[in-house]
């Protein structure tokens, strides 16, 4: 009972630190930044002006001194956008979720070549959740805000854990996902309810409960 009623206390305590539910990247001008594969940072307005399968194709960064420049997603080590004011008036975006996010990093789906996709989990993290498109059943377009989660089982996710291994994470593979994250931190495996540690639809609080648990691994 101890360890259940120290696990519910956990998680409200980090339950705004889960997943981000994703958003897409913003396709209108909006404050920002880009980092370049040369580690050039760029600031400005951001506007991501092409997708491919999802990803960041190109974007223009408009700077303070009225400049456009054109850039390629394959230039970029990460995009950074602001969220519009007008976007958290409908409350599914919590405030303390200031930009979206695309980083560079191994995509499995695509034999480890390096991808742009959105961080879902924030900065500090040993293990980082990205949004996989191509595992996600969609109802609508996949651009900012333009679509809902109707269950969140639908969804997986590309999994980086301590800068070098790189995994999917989906609901049929729990019990593997769940050995191979979360197995090397004893105070996690002691302090999280066994009833309910392979639930997948607290996914994004089990990652959460590692990052504040198990920093020192």
């Amino acid at each position: 009972m101890k360890i259940l009623l120290f696990s519910i206390a956990l998680l409200s305590s980090i339950a705004c630190l889960g997943q981000y539910n994703p958003l897409g990247a913003i396709t209108m001008w909006t404050d920002g930044y880009v980092v370049t594969m040369q580690n050039d940072t760029i600031d400005g307005q951001v506007r991501v002006s092409s997708l491919v399968n999802d990803s960041p194709a190109s974007v223009i960064i408009r700077t303070a001194d009225d400049k456009k420049i054109k850039l390629k997603g394959d230039d970029l080590r990460m995009i950074a956008q602001r969220i519009p004011n007008f976007a958290y008036a409908t409350g599914s975006i919590p405030r303390e979720r200031e930009m979206i996010v695309f980083e560079r990093v191994p995509n499995p789906r695509r034999g480890g070549k390096p991808t742009l996709l959105e961080r879902l989990t924030p900065y500090g993290s040993s293990i980082v959740l990205y949004f996989d498109v191509s595992g996600w059943k969609k109802t609508v377009d996949y651009s900012f805000g333009n679509f809902s989660i109707s269950n969140r089982q639908d969804l997986s996710y590309i999994v980086l854990k301590n800068n070098t291994e790189s995994l999917i994470a989906k609901r049929g593979d729990m019990e593997a996902i769940h050995e191979n994250l979360f197995g090397d931190c004893p105070a996690f495996i002691r302090n999280y309810p066994v009833a309910t540690r392979r639930d997948w639809n607290l996914f994004g609080d089990m990652v959460a409960a590692y990052n504040q648990l198990c920093q020192h691994l």
